[in-house]
């Protein structure tokens, strides 16, 4: 199965990210949530300024910042597994991660509890003869299938340093906003959510995100023409290419009920009518599109239907192969 994609979409959602984040700046509190989760880890600091905030191909969401002032660095890592996460795993990854840096001959390894965290912590005095000094702590938060690991470190540290530590993580606390900034989440935020797993083939994970987007739109418009279109057009593939091609065709005809001119929404609806092997309603919608060709937004092409995957079990039929031709 093939749907058609907009070709401007990766430069939209570039600037989408743009508006939701701006690094190299003071931020407080420092937030991270994964797409489809109702709460986030917030660490409620100041003079903190993000260097990193991404989510890596493996799906994981990881935030980097610094502080200049201090010295020390704070990472935060969230990881969607399968079954429970437990503080019992967090400690097991601990020790194992005890055992890995044994050849640096780490110094003052210890294991706490913070509340609901698990935290370790231990020093690398001088690694490979190297006189670091460098301080690492971890805190391990587990709730549901996340983990959320907190990793604070700086070099040259001293025994004064500690109580900055412990207040980080005296401050580091689990809330039920979300997107990434402390806010209550909007149809961007989950866009951009849906589009991260979408942008790695994981359809099925970026259905929910892009529902909730479109739950939003309708009762509120708020996204610009091109995202709101790219948001019709992928959540409609989503559906499709995992089957369920009756919320497909809801998510398109409500696209063109809202912006009938637009081809992409009839060629996408094409493509859910040729799944089903209705021939003529596929026509139908395919003749329509290339109609409306002309509203094709700049910098997109008109798909080309004889080399889409959705139809090439029409293609020895006259009636749709004429059609072809005639487009």
């Amino acid at each position: 199965m093939r749907f058609a994609k907009p070709a401007l979409f990766l430069l939209l959602l570039g600037s989408a990210y743009a508006l939701h984040a701006q690094k190299g700046k003071e931020t407080s509190p420092l937030t991270v949530s994964l797409p489809g989760k109702p709460w986030a880890v917030q660490v409620d600091v100041r003079g903190f300024a993000v260097q990193l905030d991404e989510t890596k191909p493996d799906g994981k969401k990881y935030l980097l910042a610094e502080n200049t002032r201090t010295g020390i660095t704070l990472s935060i890592t969230m990881e969607q597994v399968h079954g429970f996460a437990t503080l019992d795993n967090c400690r097991k990854v601990f020790r194992e991660r005890n055992k890995g840096n044994a050849k640096l001959n780490p110094v003052d390894i210890k294991d706490s509890q913070i509340g609901e965290m698990a935290i370790s912590e231990f020093t690398f005095e001088e690694p490979k003869g190297i006189p670091l000094h460098q301080k690492n702590v971890f805190g391990c938060l587990a709730k549901e299938d996340v983990y959320a690991d907190i990793h604070l470190s700086k070099v040259q540290y001293t025994p004064k340093d500690q109580p900055l530590f412990t207040s980080i993580l005296q401050a580091v606390h689990l809330t039920d906003e979300t997107a990434g900034s402390g806010s209550q989440a909007t149809s961007t935020s989950y866009l951009m959510e849906g589009s991260k797993y979408f942008l790695n083939n994981q359809f099925d994970k970026a259905i929910g995100p892009y529902q909730k987007a479109l739950d939003l739109e309708k009762n509120d418009r708020k996204l610009e023409s091109k995202l709101w279109r790219t948001l019709i057009d992928n959540l409609g593939m989503a559906y499709g290419i995992t089957g369920d091609l009756k919320s497909a065709e809801d998510v398109f005809q409500y696209g063109i009920s809202k912006d009938p001119t637009y081809p992409i929404f009839y060629y996408n609806m094409a493509c859910t009518y040729a799944e089903r092997n209705d021939l003529d309603n596929t026509v139908k919608y395919l003749k329509t599109a290339f109609e409306y060709k002309q509203n094709i937004i700049p910098g997109e092409q008109m798909p080309d239907p004889s080399k889409d995957d959705s139809f090439q079990r029409f293609m020895q039929n006259e009636k749709f192969r004429k059609l072809i031709e005639s487009l």
